[in-house]
């Protein structure tokens, strides 16, 4: 090799200088039709977290699958869906690279739905611990090839707010999950659990109009599909091929992956070499961090929170659930119309800090006021200021995450690596956060039945570490993918 060319080991695979072009679109309504349809992959992930919370709170569900080792049971059945949905992100990867980002967003909704199946027939605990494992895959699959996918179809001056569809397609699809469950919480026959999972399986089955979506561009040239990916660049641009914008940016995109493929095969080894090594654990601090916030913990035990909370019967608790989604999906709305304009490194850092501030109030309410309820051992809250204070509270940490961690945790890692380690950096990011969540989830009952007020103050002292961390990590807003690249491999 020639020797003016630093080894693989010293140098990115993206730092070489190519000839960046600004791109004038003369529409976006292709962009965005694409970007909302693929994030309709965040909606059915999003609606099982709804779904799952308030259907294990459901008396027809308790009885037919809880009533031996109700605890562990309820925490396993969170788990083995993360579980899965870990090894499908880390499998992500390799997949999205081979058989390309649509097509792996196809596999992940047609897994999900089969899983989906699963626990609407439900005939004992053995089928719906089935169907969870299929969920997982499907989750592990849509939340890496999403963000992907949304990746290299976006400009950089809207690429926050494309990536952010996922996190407000997922916020939607909570809250729907949840209302869903409000509504059939009132059956007394199996239906009422039923009901859930089969809205998942339909939905799964329109969400098959992904097939109609575009491919990647970039992925597109690599495979040497270079004149459909011409097309595709001229479909999003909303011109033709004769257009010079459309022609400049696949030329320029065809010399990235020349020089891209000649640095070999690609390997999750090559993540961790050279300057590629911090860009890795940058994305992995932020795509893992959003796990250790507490946020799977809190979003799919919300009902049985505020239960513990005293607000009332199940019926209340899904309704109070479902009200804090909806502050959540405003705030993802607003998230979406600002993001671009918001520092990466500030946001992070707020949104750690509200966070942690609050799980650190919920957890000092509950361990001063909780009190003793019934013969049984049960606890809860008698207080109705320490009640209120608790609502309020998680109200407020679902809000933050919503802004902050929730979908930067998503834009970060995507921004952060190259393209030619990219998908692989996500599998890892998106794929480790699975892992963690399993963590959380199967120690919150646990900590729910054993110290009410534990969990929060583990949740507020993981968050003060993320707050900290924030303040090192190197700012991306506004730039170019080439600029960002700089950062790490100053001229």
């Amino acid at each position: 090799m020639d020797k003016n060319i630093k080894d693989i080991n010293d140098i990115d695979n993206e730092s070489v200088t190519t000839h960046p072009t600004t791109i004038h679109r003369k529409g976006r309504k292709s962009l965005y039709m694409a970007g909302v349809i693929a994030a309709g992959g965040g909606f059915v992930v999003g609606f099982d977290t709804g779904a799952i919370s308030g259907t294990m709170v459901l008396e027809p569900f308790v009885d037919r699958f809880l009533q031996v080792d109700g605890t562990y049971r309820e925490a396993l059945l969170v788990a083995m869906m993360l579980l899965t949905a870990t090894i499908g992100g880390l499998l992500s990867g390799t997949i999205c690279d081979y058989i390309g980002r649509k097509n792996t967003i196809l596999l992940g909704t047609g897994i999900f739905a089969i899983g989906a199946l699963f626990e609407t027939i439900g005939l004992g605990f053995g089928l719906l611990m089935a169907g969870r494992i299929f969920v997982g895959f499907g989750e592990g699959f849509l939340t890496n090839a999403i963000p992907l996918y949304h990746t290299e179809i976006a400009p950089p001056d809207i690429r926050g707010r494309l990536i952010s569809l996922f996190s407000a397609m997922s916020s939607v699809g909570t809250i729907v999950g949840y209302f869903v469950n409000f509504g059939t919480s009132y059956l007394t026959s199996d239906w009422s659990w039923r009901i859930p999972f089969l809205v998942q399986l339909v939905v799964c089955i329109l969400l098959a109009s992904a097939y109609f979506l575009p491919y990647s561009p970039r992925w597109l040239i690599d495979k040497g599909r270079k004149e459909e990916a011409l097309h595709v660049l001229a479909k999003l641009h909303e011109s033709s091929i004769d257009d010079p914008d459309v022609r400049a940016e696949f030329d320029y995109i065809v010399e990235e992956i020349e020089l891209e493929r000649s640095f070999g095969n690609r390997t999750y080894a090559e993540c961790f070499r050279g300057t590629n090594l911090r860009r890795t654990l940058y994305a992995l601090f932020t795509g893992n961090g959003a796990a250790f916030t507490g946020t799977y913990s809190i979003s799919y035990y919300a009902p049985q929170i505020f239960q513990q909370s005293g607000v009332g019967s199940v019926g209340i608790s899904l309704a109070t659930s479902g009200a804090s989604n909806i502050l959540v999906l405003i705030v993802s709305i607003l998230t979406l119309i600002f993001i671009d304009k918001l520092g990466r490194r500030g946001v992070f850092a707020s949104g750690a800090a509200i966070m942690g501030g609050s799980m650190y109030i919920v957890g000092g309410l509950f361990q001063g006021y909780y009190e003793i309820l019934d013969d049984e051992g049960d606890i809860g809250l008698t207080n109705a200021g320490a009640r209120g204070c608790v609502i309020a509270f998680v109200f407020i940490f679902q809000a933050a995450y919503a802004y902050s961690w929730g979908p930067v945790a998503y834009i970060y890692p995507a921004e952060i690596s190259n393209m030619r380690t990219r998908a692989k950096v996500l599998a890892l990011a998106y794929g480790l956060n699975w892992a963690i969540g399993i963590f959380m989830t199967f120690v919150m009952p646990i900590f729910m039945a054993n110290t009410i007020y534990g969990s929060y103050y583990f949740f507020g002292a993981c968050c003060s570490v993320l707050f900290l961390g924030s303040f090192f990590l190197p700012e991306t807003k506004g730039k170019t993918l080439e600029e960002i690249d700089r950062i790490f491999n100053p001229l």
